[in-house]
């Protein structure tokens, strides 16, 4: 305390030294946002996790062994092989399962404390809808075998928020969880940056020095750029000492402008919000809508009670201003190539409202039952049974997607041995073009037509390019890949019809083979 404020006892606190409204019990808050958030992963991807229904990627690499790290360090995920050297060379759903709830409801627990949301609902809405944002589900139904992975990656990005903003020593180690995240899954390093800024945010609505805040903000900025340098030398020096070519580069600053990028994320972040959703269709943009209206709201009131500093309502505006490019700023690291599975970060405008209803300015106190609570609470509470609902549907049709599969390979292998000189195993096999080109067999599940249109869920089979797989791996059969005689290119099999018409499944030149599509 300053020899002023010594003398004079009657001073204001500076504002600086009031603690941020600590809980009464935060053992207590943990414990439920951990429990919040181990339930509502159950109650959303526990289908998936109690079965299996591998499909696209998955279909090929549930063999962890088959991938090696050369595949992971060419593309900046180095880190995954030392993961699953811990968690096995299988992927098994149950165990993929118990990992992710652990990672996610760990999580939860970090989100809810760097936000300061402390009321038994908020905390439970907050932790529910990390859990069950869509980009997790659509992972789970088409890269299973990487969820609990890319949960880790998620724990790392708000660990590193949250030491960002801690300040001191503990600031500096933050690079650390999130050098861990970017080697894991380099798009949800933009959930670092969305905490940060909903943090700050907080922090200049709680009346903190204009200047305490600038510098946590500059401070958590120059540690991410610090952190994402640090992992692109050691992904560099890993590449070189190992040889290995880079294969593919999923954070890129080229080719798009500036401007460009910030447009086209601000536009696809206001296109998120107000697109109808799978299962509420247009509840879903109107309950958007009136999330936007209560923080519009909410953040006008706290700019004109006088109750902030002025230098604070300017951050306050910049803050706001940022905060939709922020929130898909995956388009900003990836223009052009981000989608519904990397925009994890986009749906953490959900924890806005609920960490502005504890703020200061809120008139009714925290445990106070207000309308303005009751109606935020319900509109998150309709988009929590949206996101465990969609993610249901989608494992079901994915489930859908693999008995379909299994009934056309097991057709196939029937064609195959009615092939006169055929011998299982002995003879060579090749197949030409792709199920899902095909366009007879390709015919959308009628319930789920509106799930088509998301990432990863648009065909009726859940293998696309290798539905090879399917004999060998699930059946079992054996087969006898024919790869050097390029029969596939020859005018008899341009010829040929697509399956399952008479003429699909041939031998040319000592060779079976199988036309998938034209």
């Amino acid at each position: 305390m300053s020899e002023r404020r010594k003398q004079n006892p009657a001073l204001p606190p500076d504002p600086d030294s009031v603690p941020r409204r600590p809980p009464q019990d935060p053992n207590r808050r943990r414990t439920a946002a951990f429990l919040s958030a181990a339930i509502c992963a159950v109650a959303a991807h526990g289908f998936l996790f109690a079965n299996e229904f591998f499909s696209h990627d998955s279909v090929s690499y549930f063999n962890y062994t088959e991938w090696g790290f050369r595949f992971y360090t060419g593309i900046g995920r180095f880190l995954i092989p030392v993961y699953e050297a811990c968690k096995g060379p299988i992927a098994a759903p149950w165990l993929i399962g118990i990992l992710f709830t652990l990672w996610m409801s760990l999580t939860a627990v970090v989100v809810t404390d760097l936000l300061d949301i402390q009321t038994p609902s908020a905390v439970a809405l907050a932790a529910g809808l990390l859990c069950t944002n869509v980009s997790v589900s659509l992972t789970g139904a088409t890269y299973v075998y990487c969820m609990d992975e890319y949960a880790f990656a998620l724990l790392g990005a708000a660990g590193a928020a949250f030491l960002f903003l801690r300040g001191g020593r503990l600031a500096l180690f933050g690079t650390l969880p999130l050098l861990a995240s970017l080697s894991i899954y380099q798009p949800y390093a933009t959930v670092t940056a969305v905490l940060c800024l909903l943090a700050l945010l907080r922090d200049a609505l709680d009346g903190r020095r204009f200047r305490t805040v600038l510098f946590r903000g500059v401070t958590a900025l120059s540690l991410l750029a610090v952190s994402y340098l640090f992992y692109r030398c050691l992904w560099t020096f890993l590449r070189v000492l190992c040889q290995i070519p880079q294969t593919r580069d999923v954070v890129s600053f080229r080719d798009f402008g500036p401007l460009a990028r910030l447009m086209s994320a601000n536009s696809a972040f206001f296109g998120f919000l107000f697109r109808p959703g799978v299962v509420l269709g247009p509840l879903r943009p109107v309950a958007h809508g009136c999330l936007l209206v209560f923080l519009f709201w909410r953040l006008l009131r706290a700019l004109t009670d006088g109750r902030i500093p002025v230098q604070n309502r300017m951050l306050v505006l910049l803050f706001s201003a940022l905060l939709p490019a922020t929130l898909y700023s995956v388009a900003f690291i990836m223009p052009g190539e981000a989608h519904d599975l990397t925009a994890y970060a986009r749906e953490l405008f959900y924890l806005l409202p609920l960490s502005l209803l504890d703020a200061p300015g809120a008139r009714a106190p925290r445990r106070t039952v207000s309308p303005e609570r009751v109606t935020v609470c319900v509109l998150l509470s309709l988009l929590l049974w949206h996101h465990v609902v969609y993610a249901n549907q989608a494992y079901m049709k994915k489930d859908l997607e693999k008995t379909s599969t299994l009934l056309l390979a097991a057709r196939i292998i029937d064609r195959m041995e009615s092939v006169p000189g055929y011998v299982p195993g002995e003879t060579r096999v090749a197949f030409v073009g792709r199920l899902d080109d095909n366009e007879p067999l390709d015919v959308p599940f009628e319930p789920f037509r509106d799930f088509q249109q998301q990432t990863g869920l648009w065909h009726t089979h859940a293998a696309t390019y290798n539905f090879g797989r399917y004999l060998t791996d699930y059946l079992r059969y054996p087969v006898l890949w024919d790869r050097e005689s390029g029969v596939t290119r020859s005018e008899l099999a341009k010829a040929m019809p697509a399956f399952p018409a008479e003429g699909s499944v041939r031998m040319i030149d000592g060779v079976v083979v199988v036309k998938l599509s034209g």
